[in-house]
């Protein structure tokens, strides 16, 4: 049995991060470099790129190759992937999102984070899928509103819910290969928590609705897809590891029972 996490684990492996460029993407793209491997950060907004090169040569990692794609658009996703050849890990954190309740969505709005989210991670798992070494994993990050439902956020959680769904029979079809869902609970310095702590002020109450009563890391999901991405998690595929300080353990009389 290999060492789980050991150093230059990820050596010689090459790892593509979309939406990598900030948020909880930037943070696996950061965790992979510490453990040498080869990262490919596909996003959007070539501003975005750069601010993320230069932090993590910064952050004295090195270099990391970045590709400014929409992954709305298959044409371009495929031609991105196509450059950078075969694939060990692929991590679909790209995402789109801001909150309103289902009356006030557009089509254009819901249409928007759907094909970011769903179509976004379809295009992009469709395009890898013939550069995929042996043993490759994919990881698809999730919601735990994609099974639970909530305010404001019907239109992120019908894609999330699809991606979970997505992550599962991927995971039948293309077997041996890998495929893994991470759902994150509430992360500090996310752009959504940026905007419910601290512009709305929210910050104790979510604090309060959090069993270990705190925030989570971007790097303590970084530290979950490196665990999942790794020999030590050879067995497992078609799962979803959640993340969350145990909010979506609590069940429905945790707050009361716990003064939550």
């Amino acid at each position: 049995m290999q060492d789980v996490l050991r150093p230059g684990l990820f050596a010689g492996k090459s790892v593509v991060v979309t939406g990598g460029s900030t948020g909880i993407g930037l943070a696996i793209a950061h965790a992979f470099k510490r453990f040498e491997a080869d990262v490919h950060i596909l996003s959007r907004k070539p501003e975005h790129l750069a601010a993320a090169a230069k932090h993590l040569a910064g952050a004295g990692l090195g270099r990391v190759t970045t590709h400014s794609v929409d992954v709305r658009q298959a044409d371009a996703v495929a031609a991105a992937t196509k450059a950078i050849g075969p694939v060990d890990v692929l991590v679909n954190a790209a995402a789109g999102n801001f909150p309103g309740p289902f009356d006030a969505l557009s089509a254009n709005a819901w249409g928007t984070v759907v094909d970011i989210v769903l179509n976004g991670t379809a295009n992009v798992c469709r395009a890898v899928r013939p550069n995929l070494r042996s043993g490759a994993s994919i990881l698809n990050i999730v919601a735990g509103y994609a099974w639970t439902g909530a305010p404001g956020v019907a239109h992120s959680g019908a894609a999330k819910a699809g991606v979970l769904n997505l992550t599962k029979s991927l995971a039948v079809e293309w077997a041996p290969i890998r495929v893994n869902a991470v759902s994150p609970g509430p992360i500090e310095g996310t752009e959504g928590m940026k905007r419910l702590a601290d512009d709305l002020g929210l910050r104790p109450a979510i604090e309060k609705a959090v069993p270990q009563r705190r925030l989570g890391d971007p790097d303590e999901i970084a530290q979950a897809c490196l665990w999942l991405a790794s020999p030590g998690a050879s067995y497992v595929t078609g799962t979803c590891l959640v993340v969350d300080g145990g909010m979506d353990a609590k069940g429905p009389f945790g707050d009361l029972l716990t003064g939550g």
